[in-house]
This record gives C-alpha cells, sequence and structure tokens, in this order.
C-alpha cells in the first residue's frame, strides 16, 4: 500500500512516553492511521519520516482491522515534501 502522511498528533500514552497517532491518505483515498510509540523498536525508522507530506510504500493493513497500519511495515519513503 502506499500512503501520505496527512497530519500527526502527539499524545501522552497511558503507559507514560510520547506517542503518536499518525495519519495518512493512501493512493486509493482511503483514510488510514498507525500508532507510533517511542518506547517500541520500530520507533527508530517511524523517528525518521514523522512529517506530513512524506509519502510511503509497503505499508500493511494491521490484520484484523481495515484502517489500521501496521507500525512494524517494511516501508520505504519514495517522497519527501
Amino acid at each position: 500500500m502506499i500512503a501520505q502522511i496527512t497530519s500527526i498528533k502527539k499524545k501522552i500514552s497511558r503507559h507514560g512516553g510520547d506517542l503518536f497517532v499518525v495519519f495518512m491518505k493512501t493512493n486509493k483515498g482511503e483514510n488510514v492511521f498507525t500508532y507510533v510509540y517511542k518506547k517500541m523498536r520500530n520507533y527508530s525508522r517511524w523517528s525518521k519520516v514523522l512529517k506530513e507530506g512524506i509519502i510511503l510504500k509497503n505499508l500493511e493493513i494491521l490484520k484484523g482491522k481495515k484502517n489500521i497500519i501496521n507500525a512494524d511495515s517494511k516501508f520505504v519513503v519514495i517522497e519527501e515534501k
């Protein structure tokens, strides 16, 4: 799946620390999002792309959900703005 980051909302996690809700729009016009938590190992990958306008590919939907991106997706940046 290909999607562009449209907005990012920073929150305080109920487990402590920062949590980012990353909202995206797919190339098919669907609205999707993911949760990025600073204490998780995938944060090092996401921290480099937490900017509006970036387009990512190889995103996968979280199993059993229809609009939540798996934060462990092995995405690739295809465009930075």
